[in-house]
C-alpha cells in the first residue's frame, strides 16, 4: 500500500487493489497541505476525533458512497449532515472491504465545530494488505500504550510530537519504545507556532531505543 502525507495529522492510504482511505483530512485550512479538498476523494474516511483540525474537510470530500468511520457519537452528528457512517467504539474491531480497523483509546478531548460533545477521542489501528498501521490521533502519553504494543505488531506508527495539545518529542519517543513499531512517523507538528518542534530530535531519541523513523514532508508518499 501507499501512504500519503498532507501535513499535520492528515494522511491518505491507497491499497494494492486501489481503494482510497483518508485519515483526519484537514486540507483546505492546513497551511502545510499541498492539495485542496476538491482534489481528493475516498471510499473511506477515518476520523479520530471531531476537532476541526481532524474532522477537517470530511463534509466537503465525502460522496454519497463514502463511508466515514468514527466513534458512535460523532457518527450521529455526521449522519445529521447526510453522510454515510460506520459507528464504532474504543476496543471494537470491524472488517471492511479494505481490511480491518480497530479503535483504541487516546488521551484527548473531542468536540464538533459547533460545540457538541462528540464522544471519546481515539486512535485507529488499521490492517491493510498485511500491513498494520496505527494512527494515534491526538494524545498524551498513557500507560496502556504498552498494552497496545503487546497486543499488536505495529508495522507503521503515526505519532503526534507537537506538544501543548499532545505528546512532545520526549514523551513520543518514550511511547514509541513501548509500542515498538517497525517504523515511526511523526505528525501533528509545525502546523502552527504553538506546536513547533524539530522532528529530528524525535528521530534521534527513537534511535536510542532502536526504532527506525521516517520524517515525511507534506506531499510525500511512502510505499509500505
Amino acid at each position: 500500500m501507499k501512504l500519503s502525507y498532507f501535513g499535520h495529522s492528515a494522511f491518505g492510504i491507497t491499497t494494492d487493489s486501489g481503494t482510497r482511505l483518508l485519515i483526519d483530512p484537514y486540507l483546505d485550512d492546513n497551511p502545510l497541505c499541498p492539495v485542496k479538498a476538491n482534489q481528493e476523494e475516498a471510499e473511506f474516511i477515518v476520523i479520530t476525533h471531531a476537532h476541526s483540525d481532524h474532522l477537517g474537510d470530511t463534509l466537503k470530500i465525502a460522496r454519497s458512497d463514502t463511508t466515514v468511520i468514527c466513534v458512535a457519537e460523532l457518527a450521529v452528528y455526521l449522519r445529521e449532515k447526510k453522510l454515510k457512517t460506520h459507528a464504532m467504539q474504543i476496543g471494537g474491531e470491524h472488517s471492511f472491504s479494505f481490511g480491518s480497523l480497530r479503535l483504541v483509546g487516546a488521551q484527548h478531548g473531542s468536540m464538533t465545530p459547533d460545540g457538541r460533545y462528540a464522544g471519546l477521542a481515539a486512535g485507529a489501528i488499521i490492517t491493510i494488505d498485511g500491513i498494520c498501521l496505527y494512527h494515534m490521533g491526538d494524545t498524551g502519553i498513557f500507560g496502556d500504550l504498552k498494552l497496545i504494543g503487546e497486543r499488536h505488531k505495529i508495522d507503521c506508527l503515526l505519532i503526534p510530537i507537537g506538544g501543548n495539545y499532545t505528546m512532545d518529542p520526549v514523551d513520543a519517543a518514550l511511547a514509541v519504545s513501548w509500542i515498538k513499531p517497525e517504523l515511526a512517523i511523526p505528525m501533528h507538528f509545525n502546523t502552527f507556532p504553538l506546536i513547533k518542534q524539530d522532528p529530528t530530535r524525535f528521530a534521534e531519541l527513537c534511535k536510542t531505543h532502536g526504532i527506525k523513523t521516517k520524517i515525511m514532508e507534506p506531499g510525500a508518499e511512502l510505499s509500505l
